[in-house]
């Protein structure tokens, strides 16, 4: 697919609640340069740098209140399905992001705008009005809904927008909040091309070499955002206890507290196969080499397993929106909910304790089949003058 953009320049706006927004923005601007080079494509945080209490608000409250304030984020969640509560926030956030958005929207002559937020989706609404009224330019806007299965109903708050979702659930969402059937089509997923294939058995041992890992071990993964893994800590404690035979990997983040307590760990107990991680920009890999992971319901890290064919099991999920993700797993078969490291660690054991048992963990995850033909989207885009 090739075009010459016409003059075109898109706009993607996200917020950095969470990691999902701007990822799936990202994997839609790659798919853009692979798919149609000659359109100009942008993203941009619906935040300026100036605008402390957006970032404050939203930004770090979303992860304070998902990561530490388990209390409170299920009564924010339910707050936010009420129309008042949704409005009070669209006028909140209108008071310093409109006019930064009206400045980007005239300065950059966009055309195309993508929101990958809620939260943005009413503001730059406005904004758009804004710009049409004083220049006559019109400027088209296509909302992504970054949850595929579940997720806050102020997505819909606009009913005059055009919604692209990742599955027939969201869709009934979308209609049950007012939205016309012609206004929401479903399209792929917004998946990494990095997963865009399962790995085959010498790319495996290719990674495992590369990364130190023994060719002949089992390695279990615990991935759990920025943040690191809940749990994390009391799961590798089991596999001392119980001298694990398998390789475990664990991705820390931000969290050095965890970071240091495995290093510990790994000191005190030497005959455990550890590998410990903070940040690192080659989690398809890790994902890749690994026989099972261990993780939160984030949509995009799911999805990216689920792509790899790999056994999944969940230790803890955003209340609301991530519940569709867990039903996805366990609906299909690829994983299990197990909030107790225990448990996780005998379900696991029960996984690896011999070929026949692994197998069909395995059997299940490779009938799944995921759209994640990103140019679908693109050519929508494009195309939708």
């Amino acid at each position: 697919m090739s075009e010459s953009g016409g003059g075109r320049h898109f706009l993607f706006v996200y917020l950095n609640t969470g990691n999902g927004h701007r990822a799936q923005a990202e994997v839609l601007q790659e798919a853009f340069f692979d798919y149609a080079p000659g359109m100009k494509v942008e993203l941009l945080c619906g935040f300026d740098k100036k605008n402390r209490a957006g970032h404050i608000l939203l930004e770090d409250g979303y992860a304070t209140a998902c990561n530490y304030l388990h209390g409170v984020w299920p009564l924010i969640y339910d707050l936010g399905e009420f129309k008042f509560f949704q409005t009070i926030v669209r006028q909140t956030v209108r008071l310093h992001t409109e006019s930064y958005l009206k400045k980007v929207l005239e300065e950059k002559q966009v055309t195309d705008i993508v929101s990958f937020h809620f939260v943005m989706t009413p503001v730059l609404t406005d904004a758009i009005r804004y710009i049409r009224k004083k220049t006559g330019r019109r400027i088209r806007m296509t909302v992504i809904t970054t949850d595929p299965f579940t997720g806050p109903s102020a997505w819909f708050y606009m009913k005059n927008q055009t919604y692209l979702v990742a599955s027939p659930q969201f869709r009934e969402l979308a209609l049950k909040n007012g939205i016309a059937p012609d206004k929401v089509r479903i399209v792929p997923f917004l998946l990494n091309k990095k997963f865009s294939r399962p790995v085959t058995r010498d790319e495996i041992d290719f990674l495992r070499r590369k990364y130190g890992y023994s060719k002949d071990k089992r390695v279990v993964l615990l991935a759990g955002g920025g943040e690191g893994l809940p749990g994390a800590l009391k799961f590798v404690n089991q596999c001392v206890v119980h001298k694990a035979p398998f390789s475990v990997a664990v991705v820390c983040g931000r969290n050095k507290g965890l970071y240091r307590s495995l290093e510990l760990v790994s000191k005190v107990a030497p005959w455990l196969d550890l590998h410990i991680y903070g940040f690192v920009d080659y989690m398809d890999s890790l994902v890749k080499l690994s026989d099972l992971v261990v993780s939160k319901a984030g949509t995009s890290t799911i999805m990216e397993i689920a792509s790899q064919q790999k056994p999944i099991i969940i230790s803890n999920y955003i209340y609301g929106q991530e519940k569709g993700n867990l039903e996805f797993v366990k609906a299909n078969g690829i994983g299990s909910f197990i909030r107790h490291s225990s448990d996780i660690y005998a379900k696991i054991n029960g996984i690896f304790s011999s070929e026949d048992s692994y197998g069909k963990a395995l059997a299940a995850c490779r009938g799944l089949v995921i759209d994640t033909d990103v140019k679908k989207i693109v050519r929508y885009l494009v195309e939708n003058r």
